[in-house]
């Protein structure tokens, strides 16, 4: 069994999304109504087995669960179609109760939202993944499976379409199971989540940041520049965030009937010309991945990962370079640096992206497969 640190959000998706097109700058019109959206939020960074279940008390201040929810009545999702569990309320009993009743309280047409934060964890061996409630206990008690997540939307669901968002540990056992579903459901799914199925995440909130920025229509994730967020572009930007950040393969799936394009935001400002790149500064010699927060001419005020603000500084141009990560090649034979022991496994390249590697490893069929970020893959000296 493998268990790990996430924060999952399974939304069914925003609204019933309207058949006008979009329109950039101030007419831009948006496909999302929050009156019709049902919204289901499950915010859990302690558990009551602290013995299995580690807290993050790291994560506690700005939670962006607690932000989400608020976002979300701020829009104008109706109080009647909201509920936020949060630490100790989400029992397995509580969580599998309240979705239900909200479920059956849904109209042809609406769609729900699930969001989930805390641990995500994975069998091995029978491949089921299932996400820790507040008193989830071990491997016997699993907590709740995601099956039991589709289940209840497609037996309780009078809506169309579910989008089902994650940003935890094995996160992508959402996105297989919507593929998998999508065939014979009479929902229509779309999944955006953290990380690959076979995969952990870090306990950063750098997915549901990335969720938020879309939502609010931050310049930054309107990447083609039609004054508008949708949902493609939410999903793209966290896609490059994960990768850059964390060094983690961030998945995306909608179903051929879901609107990809569907626009969840009128963006308010463009991004300023330069500000959020994504780059590498020297220091002392090293090259370090940074982002840029503001500009200034051709100076940059960058942000390095895995810091906290006290480290930002202004750097000019002689210390900046575009951020181009080491690609290996399909089938390459490599070395992959295992998170566990630190020990070096022989693999294959399967795929690559933006300084991420797919890979299989010798021995092992596709059920073992992981994506490896920067600096945990080297090329088999034979």
């Amino acid at each position: 069994m493998r268990c790990g640190v996430w924060l999952l959000a399974a939304m069914g998706l925003l609204c019933s999304w309207l058949a006008a097109s979009v329109r950039a700058g101030d007419d831009a019109e948006l496909d999302w109504d929050p009156e019709t959206t049902t919204v289901f939020i499950v915010g859990i960074l302690e558990w009551e087995r602290s013995d299995l279940y580690g807290s993050f008390p790291d994560c506690m201040p700005n939670r962006r669960d607690q932000q989400l929810a608020d976002f979300f009545r701020e829009a104008g999702v109706p109080d009647d179609r909201l509920v936020y569990l949060q630490d100790a309320e989400a029992t397995k009993e509580q969580i599998k109760k309240e979705l239900v009743e909200l479920l059956d309280e849904t109209d042809e047409g609406e769609t729900v939202i699930i969001y989930f934060a805390g641990h995500g964890c994975r069998d091995d061996d029978s491949g089921e993944t299932w996400f820790a409630c507040y008193d989830a206990g071990d491997e016997n008690d699993s907590g709740w499976a995601v099956k039991e997540i589709f289940d209840a939307v497609e037996n309780h669901f009078s809506g169309d379409r579910a989008l089902l968002l994650a940003d935890c540990c094995h996160s992508g056992a959402l996105y297989d199971e919507a593929r998998e579903r999508a065939p014979d459901s009479d929902v229509t799914y779309g999944v955006i989540t953290s990380s690959y199925a076979h995969n952990t995440s870090t306990g950063n909130w750098t997915f549901t940041d990335s969720l938020l920025a879309g939502w609010r229509g931050e310049g930054a994730v309107d990447l083609n520049g039609d004054g508008a967020v949708d949902l493609s572009e939410m999903a793209r930007y966290a896609e490059l965030e994960l990768a850059f950040v964390e060094g983690q393969k961030s998945m995306f799936y909608a179903a051929e009937e879901f609107p990809r394009s569907a626009s969840l935001a009128e963006v308010d400002e463009e991004a300023a010309a330069r500000v959020g790149e994504r780059v590498e500064v020297e220091w002392k010699g090293k090259w370090y991945r940074a982002k840029s927060i503001d500009a200034d001419g051709d100076q940059l005020l960058v942000h390095f990962n895995g810091f906290d603000s006290s480290t930002d500084e202004w750097v000019g141009p002689d210390r900046v370079r575009p951020y181009y990560p080491a690609q290996f090649g399909e089938g390459d034979r490599v070395e992959v640096s295992w998170d566990k022991d630190g020990k070096w496994y022989p693999a294959r390249i399967e795929r690559g992206w933006y300084g991420l590697h797919k890979v299989r490893y010798d021995g092992f069929d596709e059920s073992s497969d992981e994506w490896v970020g920067p600096g945990k893959v080297r090329l088999r000296v034979e």
